[in-house]
C-alpha cells in the first residue's frame, strides 16, 4: 500500500512495534496473567442478548461506514442496528444521521435497491416516495405537498429525528438512540492517531459483503481477538505467512490494538518507518468495542462489523478497502482474486464456519462455558467489557 505520510508512528504504536521486536528476538510470547471461562448463556440466552441490545448497540457509538462511502451530497441507508437510519453528508462536508423515517406517515425515505449491500445515493434532498415530503440533508423539512391542508401542525416540529453521529480517522460512528453529541476521536481513546498514520481515511471501497449467519455475534469477535487458532484453523491458507501465536496488544479503554507477527519478522526485522514496512512484518488489527475490526493486510484493509439481529445470529458486514492509487481497471483482477481468498475462503469457510459449528455445539450440553487460556486474554477482556457495559460500570468515552 502506498504510504501517505513519512512521519514516525505514534508513540503507542511505536511501543507495540518495540514489543513485537522483543517477543520475536527472545522467543517469549506475550500472554495474559490468567485463564477464564465465558458462560454459555453469553452466546445463547435471550435475556443476555436483550441486555446487549439495550446497553451496547443502543447506547454505544457504532461504526456505520467508512468515510468514503458517504461523499458530499449523498445519503446512505443503514439498518444493521435494528432500526432504519440514514447517514447523510451535506455540501459543507458535515456528516449527520437520522431515523430513516418520514415525519408524515413513517415511510422510509431512502431504500436499498436489490439484495446487494446498500450504497449511498447522490441527492440534494430526501424525498418521501409516499407523499413527496422533502427534507434537506440537514434533516430540515423543506416541502409538504398541499401544506395548507395541515392546519395547526407546526412544520418546525416535523424535521427528521437526528441521531448522534461523529467522524474520525476515516470512520463514521452513529448511535441508535437520540441524545447528546459525542466525540469520535474521544471515543477512540488515542487510536485515531494510529488510523491517521496508517492512512485509513484515504482508502477506497472495492467490495462489500452483508450476510447473516447462524452464530452468536460474539463468536466471530472471539475469533479475531486471538492468534492461537491460526496455526490449526488456517493451516493451508494464511498460516504459512504468520508466526505461531506471536501477538502484542495495546488496551485503549475497551478497544484493543494488536500486531500479529508475520514470519517475515523472524527473518529480517528492521524498525518500520511507514505503513508498508509495518504490514510486511505484522498485521495491525484494531478492535473498536463493541463490534468492529480493522485488519491491515499487506496491501488492503478489511473493515468488519459484527452485528446481532438475534441471539443465535450474526450479521457480517465486510468492506474491503484498497489504496487510492490502485483503483483503476487494471487492478480489478488482482482485487477480485484477493477478495475471494480472504472473504470466501478464510472468513466464510474457516472463521465463520467455525462459529456456526460452535453455536450448534453450545446446545449439546457438553459445556457449561467456553474456556480461554492466557494466549486468549483478549477474548476474556472483551467479555468483561460487555459485562461492565451491561452493568453500567463501563460507558463510552467522548460523551458530552
Amino acid at each position: 500500500m502506498t504510504q501517505q505520510t513519512s512521519a514516525p508512528p505514534p508513540a503507542t504504536l511505536a511501543d507495540l512495534i518495540h514489543r513485537l521486536d522483543h517477543a520475536r528476538s527472545t522467543g517469549e510470547r506475550e500472554m495474559g496473567t490468567e485463564t477464564g471461562t465465558v458462560p454459555l448463556g453469553h452466546y445463547t440466552d435471550r435475556h443476555h442478548w436483550q441486555q446487549e441490545q439495550d446497553m451496547l448497540f443502543a447506547q454505544w457509538p457504532i461504526v456505520a461506514a467508512h468515510s468514503s462511502e458517504v461523499p458530499a451530497g449523498s445519503a446512505l441507508p443503514f439498518d444493521a442496528l435494528g432500526v432504519p437510519m440514514v447517514v447523510t453528508r451535506s455540501g459543507d462536508g458535515r456528516v449527520r444521521t437520522f431515523f430513516n423515517v418520514c415525519r408524515h406517515r413513517g415511510m422510509a425515505l431512502v431504500q436499498a435497491e436489490g439484495p446487494e449491500p446498500a450504497k449511498a445515493k447522490s441527492c440534494k434532498t430526501l424525498v418521501c416516495p409516499y407523499h413527496g415530503w422533502t427534507y434537506g440533508l440537514d434533516g430540515h423539512l423543506r416541502h409538504r405537498l398541499h401544506a395548507e391542508t395541515f392546519d395547526g401542525i407546526d412544520p418546525a416540529t416535523l424535521h427528521l429525528v437526528e441521531l448522534p453521529c461523529a467522524e474520525a480517522g476515516g470512520l463514521i460512528f452513529v448511535k441508535r438512540t437520540p441524545g447528546p453529541a459525542f466525540s469520535a476521536a474521544g471515543f477512540l481513546r488515542g487510536l485515531e492517531e494510529h488510523l491517521q498514520w496508517l492512512g485509513l481515511a484515504d482508502m477506497k471501497v472495492f467490495r462489500k459483503i452483508d450476510r447473516v449467519y447462524a452464530a452468536n455475534w460474539k463468536l466471530t469477535v472471539d475469533a479475531f481477538l486471538e492468534g492461537y487458532h491460526i496455526r490449526v484453523l488456517h493451516r493451508d491458507t494464511i498460516y504459512p505467512f504468520f508466526a505461531d501465536a506471536y501477538t502484542v496488544n495495546l488496551d485503549a479503554g475497551p478497544h484493543q490494538d494488536s500486531l500479529v507477527a508475520r514470519r517475515r519478522a523472524f527473518e529480517a526485522f528492521e524498525t518500520p518507518r511507514d505503513r508498508d514496512a509495518l504490514c510486511k512484518l505484522a498485521t495491525p488489527t484494531q478492535f473498536l468495542f463493541p463490534n468492529t475490526f480493522l485488519i491491515w493486510h499487506p496491501d488492503y484493509v478489511s473493515l468488519i462489523g459484527m452485528f446481532s439481529p438475534a441471539a443465535g445470529e450474526v450479521r457480517w458486514m465486510h468492506t474491503m478497502l484498497i489504496p487510492p492509487d490502485r483503483t483503476g481497471d487494471d487492478w480489478i483482477p488482482h482485487w477480485e482474486k484477493t477478495f475471494r481468498l480472504i472473504e470466501e475462503t478464510v472468513f466464510q469457510k474457516e472463521d465463520i464456519a467455525t462459529a456456526v459449528a460452535i453455536q450448534r455445539g453450545l446446545h449439546s450440553g457438553a459445556n457449561a462455558g467456553l474456556q480461554a487460556g492466557r494466549l486468549e486474554h483478549g477474548v476474556l477482556r472483551f467479555h468483561r467489557g460487555i459485562d461492565a457495559a451491561i452493568g453500567g460500570t463501563l460507558v463510552p468515552a467522548g460523551e458530552g
